[in-house]
């Protein structure tokens, strides 16, 4: 087993806010290495952020950013379980950070669950629409490279598929987060409810650009 240095932990620590029982572990599975302890810690996160997700959020902020040409700017609301959290620094930063991703990245939907149905519906017609398309565009609709259909189910997954590839992309959850794209706002905020300790939710926001 490798030795894990007070230094290691330490320095995991500062990154990831998590205890040092937690941090040692973590590179102990990684054997020592930062970045992947850090995924480990995040993997373990998004459990305990599952296991807090039911809690009610009645407090919490709205921040907003305005970018330097003035002409574009965010609001978002974000909500957490006690009036202490929503004074905390760092779930602030995180609401700050929220609006200004929102700002730069336009999204139209907190989750895919917040897509209207009919929404889907329309966009799931135009996939069949076109999967059902002339026959020369074979191997687009469904048909492998000799020409025979394909069973209906895997019809379905492509359906499927492309609706949800479309709709995420405009999800704020979804969507990779602006000042680190190696993860998603979603795995932000789980990491945050693993560090803070509380249920946070996003709740409304409004884009504004001239």
């Amino acid at each position: 087993m490798k030795k894990i240095s007070a230094s290691q932990v330490k320095e995991l620590r500062d990154l990831t806010g998590a205890s040092v029982i937690e941090c040692r572990e973590a590179l102990i599975e990684s054997g020592g290495n930062i970045e992947k302890a850090r995924e480990c810690l995040r993997r373990k996160g998004k459990e305990k952020a599952g296991k807090k997700s039911g809690r009610e959020t009645n407090e919490g902020v709205v921040s907003s950013y305005v970018h330097s040409n003035r002409k574009v700017g965010a609001m978002i609301e974000l909500r957490c379980e006690t009036d202490f959290v929503a004074k905390n620094a760092e779930f602030q930063e995180l609401a700050h950070d929220l609006a200004m991703h929102v700002a730069a990245m336009s999204p139209k939907y907190v989750s895919f669950s917040d897509v209207p149905e009919e929404d889907k519906k329309a966009f799931e017609e135009s996939v069949r629409k076109e999967l059902a398309g002339p026959a020369r565009n074979a191997s687009r609709l469904g048909r492998d490279a000799g020409g025979e259909k394909k069973p209906a189910e895997i019809i379905e997954k492509i359906v499927e598929g492309k609706v949800k590839k479309n709709f995420e992309q405009m999800c704020l959850l979804d969507q990779a987060f602006i000042k680190n794209p190696e993860m998603t706002v979603s795995d932000l905020v789980k990491e945050k409810i693993s560090k803070i300790g509380e249920n946070i939710q996003v709740g409304n926001f409004v884009r504004f650009e001239i």
